[in-house]
């Protein structure tokens, strides 16, 4: 077999794969586009930064823990003072393909997700003037937000908009469903290829589609 055809078969076998993908009603989830790297790091920092809350305990990592999913894996999350909040705390994995954040969906996007908690009560239990001035006194933050924001203040949009730009990157690419939609029929089992075709068939995919499946929260 010549080079030119064996070029040729990988190249039919990738267009193969990328127009069955293209066709289906649920999207891959791609890898993370860092574009920034400086402003990524600063909202990692972020956070993990407890000093955000009122207590110095409590990070945005509290109930979005990355090493649980992205969760912290309770029936309702615990914040402030041990206050037991009404309701669990969503996943940040993959959380900017949302069509809007927060179970009810009262924001818009990541960035204005990110300063919610912060002077919730029942959470971090802070305000965003107490929150800016106590980052605003550390040397090394000033420094980073100065070098990614070209200025020497400090305000709560953006810290929110660090902590979004980071969470950006809290993707899972290559997920087994996703080899499957480029085309590796391998990648997942006959009973998850049926439940597929059954979640298609019944219509299940008029709300639930895109890299989010139709996730709104």
């Amino acid at each position: 077999m010549t080079k030119l055809s064996i070029l040729t078969i990988a190249m039919t076998t990738v267009f193969s794969a990328t127009a069955f993908a293209a066709s289906e009603p649920i999207e891959i989830i791609p890898a993370a586009v860092i574009t920034n790297p400086e402003k990524v790091e600063l909202g990692k920092m972020l956070f993990f930064e407890p000093r955000l809350s009122k207590s110095g305990f409590i990070s945005c990592n509290s109930c979005h823990n990355l090493s649980l999913g992205g969760v912290d894996a309770l029936p309702t999350s615990i914040g402030h003072n041990w206050q037991q909040g009404p309701i669990n705390s969503p996943t940040v994995l993959n959380a900017e393909y949302g069509l809007a954040q927060f179970w009810d969906g009262r924001a818009k996007d990541l960035k204005e997700q990110a300063g919610g908690p912060i002077e919730n009560p029942k959470e971090m239990g802070f305000s965003h003037e107490l929150a800016v001035d106590t980052i605003r006194s550390m040397p090394a933050y000033q420094a980073r937000f100065a070098n990614v924001y070209q200025n020497d203040g400090i305000t709560i949009e953006e810290i929110t908009d660090a902590i979004a730009e980071f969470e950006k990157t809290l993707v899972t690419p290559n997920a087994p469903f996703d080899k499957f939609l480029l085309g590796d029929k391998n990648a997942i089992n006959s009973e998850a290829k049926a439940g597929y075709q059954l979640f298609k068939d019944k219509g299940c995919v008029s709300c639930h589609n895109g890299p989010a499946v139709g996730d709104l929260f």
